[in-house]
């Protein structure tokens, strides 16, 4: 989840003008500081096995013996999330932003039950001119620029695997638009090239896509409208990388990508992405987390998300979304594939105040090239109450 607009505790520092012999007004601070997030509690339930019992984004096959289903309940607050925002007036002719913003989801070890740890999710900073902008760090995507709104799905952006390129990744991007009302733009990256395995050396050896020493390359066409939180964005883009396919020989991903994020009347909005590629594995979720086919391949896949929120009055939201992900089967491994994976969704968020109560419902339907196991489901419900500040 980006970050949401929520009540702040702001800590300002200035250097203000000299004053003139006609005046004592202070001027507006140059610098400024603030520090908002939210501390939550998520409890869950699961009906049956998946990939993950917090944030899950796949129904996991039972075992086809027995087919025992685990249904289970648990409770967590390693979404809870803080992040730490800065700002100085005139840097290089423009204003300068950043953001440094961390969970507590970091991974488990050896094994064991992940407990709350720190992790750092995004890093940016941004100077922005009258019409063009420079922003580098870790970031979402340029392709992929919009995650749904949850409270459920904070640590692992909702719709992973279905349809959704989730992954936080560094880059470097440079952007310029014209207009006024309606603003038209284009905006390309450089990003650190990453493949989505780990090594198991000791010490960590370079990924395969490190290995071919070139960037990610990404870029988009974008457009937008009215003022911030009552208008709307839209973009499309293309994604192109490298990764070593053997010792003398180079692979290729790429996609092409449209999002939208689009507010219908005051009340209603329509947010969404669709994309097609290969070896999209390697952004995030895409082609369901499966990245190279047996013969070492790219897996091609296609896939999308869109969700509807309603505010209702200040303070509740309701709302629902549909995202799918659906790789080639020609190129998936005959006995481990995953073939195509659906997420549905429901959500309520209450803010009272500094209280956040949210509850969300997720279905999760992922279908498997084994015949054994083929169409797996389970069902999700989450509910998170928290305090935001």
């Amino acid at each position: 989840m980006r970050p949401s607009r929520c009540l702040m505790v702001v800590f300002a520092f200035g250097v203000t003008s000299s004053l003139s012999a006609q005046s004592t007004a202070a001027q507006a601070p140059r610098q400024g500081v603030e520090l908002t997030g939210v501390l939550q509690l998520n409890a869950y339930y699961n009906d049956d096995l998946v990939d993950d019992r917090e944030v899950p984004w796949l129904a996991a096959p039972r075992n086809p013996i027995s087919g025992e289903r685990f249904e289970a309940l648990g409770a967590s607050v390693r979404q809870s999330r803080v992040v730490l925002s800065a700002w100085a007036n005139d840097v290089l002719g423009g204003v300068a932003a950043g953001e440094l913003d961390v969970d507590f989801f970091g991974p488990a070890t050896n094994g064991f039950r992940p407990k709350p740890s720190l992790r750092l999710r995004r890093v940016v900073a941004r100077i922005n001119w009258s019409n063009a902008w420079l922003l580098f760090g870790q970031e979402t995507l340029p392709v992929s620029p919009f995650d749904p709104v949850s409270y459920s799905t904070v640590s692992v952006p909702g719709f992973t695997g279905s349809g959704n390129l989730s992954r936080w990744m560094p880059q470097v991007r440079l952007g310029m638009e014209v207009g006024s009302s309606l603003r038209v733009g284009i905006e390309g990256a450089a990003i650190a090239p990453r493949f989505n395995n780990m090594s198991d050396h000791n010490p960590p050896q370079p990924d395969a896509a490190e290995l071919s020493k070139r960037p990610f390359v990404q870029g988009r066409l974008l457009t937008r409208w009215g003022p911030d939180g009552s208008g709307g964005e839209a973009s499309v883009g293309g994604h192109y990388g490298w990764f070593t396919a053997g010792t003398d020989s180079l692979g290729i991903t790429r996609a092409a990508a449209a999002s939208a994020r689009i507010f219908v009347t005051p009340m209603f909005e329509l947010r969404g992405e669709a994309v097609l590629g290969e070896g999209l594995g390697m952004l995030g979720g895409g082609g369901i987390d499966q990245t190279l086919a047996p013969d070492g391949t790219p897996v091609r896949t296609k896939g999308g998300w869109s969700q509807i929120n309603v505010y209702l009055m200040p303070g509740l939201v309701v709302g629902g979304g549909y995202g799918m992900d659906d790789p080639d089967n020609d190129d998936l491994d005959l006995a481990t594939g995953r073939s195509f994976n659906v997420t549905w969704e429901l959500h309520l968020h209450i803010h009272a105040d500094q209280l956040l109560i949210a509850a969300e419902y997720r279905r999760l339907e992922t279908t498997y090239t084994d015949a054994i196991y083929d169409l797996q489901t389970a069902n999700h419900l989450n509910m998170a109450l928290g305090f935001v500040f």
